[in-house]
């Protein structure tokens, strides 16, 4: 049960990244400087605060898994 949860959350972390990425690559395809300063306050600031976020909360539960003790628990 454990190596399951570590792979789920492996792939949430992957896939943070990667819509990180997606984000940050469409900000810089605005036409304008103002379009892509806008973009920036409106869409990929919050939205990147959002992602690392839960990357970081993802991380800390997967180490958690990992201590002692905690396979009881996941097990239940």
């Amino acid at each position: 049960m454990v190596f399951f949860f570590t792979f789920l959350g492996l792939i949430w972390c992957l896939g943070s990244l990667t819509v990180l990425a997606l984000l940050l690559t469409w900000r810089e395809r605005a036409a304008t400087a103002p379009a892509r300063t806008r973009r920036l306050l409106t869409v990929v600031l919050p939205a990147a605060a959002l992602l690392l976020g839960s990357l970081l909360w993802t991380l800390v539960h997967v180490m958690l898994l990992w201590g002692p003790g905690a396979a009881a628990v996941a097990g239940r």
